[in-house]
């Protein structure tokens, strides 16, 4: 069964090395795929996190929360499809492992609420400003912009969570109730518009037409929690952890903007059925093996995986020695050797990318898995936010 004192951290965003490749075919960095390096005239290669010296020298800790650092760091990330790799010099070290910051600010327009026009949950919901090319595990600055954290006694942070209103954040319901939150609870705030724990508030550099600029998000909002709504059947001493989700109404209407919006619910005028092959994408604050010096911990940095879905009865399957019985209030996602969500993001959000109406869409939260994540052919289960979609708006009336 599964530990009930893993739940609490359990599952999310650790953008773990996985691989997509055929039986037969060599890794990535055996194959020499050669990529940029910035500040470097002389290419490098693809290589696992793990595998590249220089890669670990330049990612301690507190390095983490400069601008010019993780700016570097997140420019080193291939294109390698479903595997997270970095670009490694051939020998030695990075020679100037890092960007200046002494740069003009990138302006931006106003953000304009437009009305309720996808599933009345909220304005403009789903939409997020964030349009470049980087692949890899590390978001952009405005990316995702709906993740929460929440933040506990002692300033813990423990669990994640989406917004989908001004006023309410959904999350798990064991990160509210149960025996891990009679031990860090209660819960403090819910921190919105955070990207590096480390810093606030949080710059990127970036290259737009070919000239650097530095790439400022408003400061971490800190609201606190009006109400909190467990959903009625959730039994926190269940090692099945069904109907695993759960509301928090915040203390203010939060302003929207680049950085701060709303994922759209899965009503149904949006598609919200999946089959085999079909990708679904978490984020979060969790566990990460990108950042090796920290793995213990969890990543300063907002982070991103791509998940493949995985039906019931596999799922199942994969869950046999636990006895796991699935309902249609449960999903799964994963099961990639080395990508999955991990410790530290329960209550995130698995999404998709609704194509016809150009808008992300909340599958699920992230509810419980396995306490070795990336664990070939083991998923992570997830709450089904479709099934609960009539409690959700009975209580938000969104």
């Amino acid at each position: 069964m599964f530990s009930l004192g893993m739940l609490f951290y359990s599952l999310v965003a650790t953008l773990l090395v996985g691989t997509s490749l055929q039986q037969d075919d060599p890794p990535v960095w055996e194959r020499h795929i050669t990529c940029s390096i910035p500040n470097e005239s002389v290419d490098g290669i693809c290589a696992p996190p793990n595998s590249c010296p220089a890669f670990q020298d330049i990612n301690q800790g507190a390095q983490l929360g400069t601008v010019g650092r993780i700016s570097f760091i997140r420019l080193l990330q291939c294109d390698s499809g479903d595997e997270t790799m970095i670009c490694c010099p051939r020998s030695g070290s990075y020679r100037s492992p890092q960007f200046e910051t002494n740069l003009p600010k990138r302006v931006r327009n106003a953000t304009l609420d437009v009305g309720n026009r996808f599933g009345g949950s909220s304005d403009e919901c789903g939409y997020q400003s964030f349009g470049g090319k980087i692949q890899g595990s590390i978001t952009d600055i405005d990316e995702f912009p709906w993740a929460a954290l929440l933040i506990y006694r002692n300033d813990f942070q423990g669990c994640g969570g989406v917004l989908i209103s001004r006023r309410y954040v959904l999350t798990a319901a064991h990160c509210l109730a149960g025996r891990n939150y009679d031990r860090y609870g209660p819960l403090q705030f819910v921190r919105l518009r955070e990207y590096d724990t480390l810093s606030d508030p949080d710059c990127m550099v970036l290259v737009v037409d070919g000239v650097p600029l530095k790439d400022c998000a408003e400061e971490k909002l800190d609201v606190r929690p009006r109400s909190i709504k467990i959903h009625p059947s959730y039994e926190p001493n269940s090692a099945q952890q069904h109907h695993d989700i759960g509301l928090i109404e915040v203390s203010v209407d939060v302003p929207y903007s680049d950085f701060l919006r709303p994922i759209c619910l899965p009503v149904t005028n949006l598609r919200t059925t999946f089959k085999s092959g079909s990708f679904l994408s978490v984020c979060g604050w969790g566990n990460t093996n990108l950042f090796n010096k920290v793995v213990s911990e969890k990543s300063p940095i907002k982070m991103k995986a791509s998940l493949p879905f995985v039906d019931h009865n596999r799922c199942e399957e994969a869950y046999t020695s636990q006895r796991v019985s699935l309902v249609p209030g449960q999903i799964c996602a994963g099961g990639k050797k080395n990508r999955d969500s991990c410790a530290g993001d329960s209550g995130s959000p698995l999404m998709f990318f609704e194509r016809k109406s150009s808008r992300w869409v909340l599958a699920g939260v992230v509810s419980q898995g396995v306490a070795s994540c990336g664990t070939a052919n083991r998923p992570g289960i997830y709450t089904n936010v479709r099934e609960y979609l009539p409690w959700i708006q009975g209580i938000t009336g969104i």
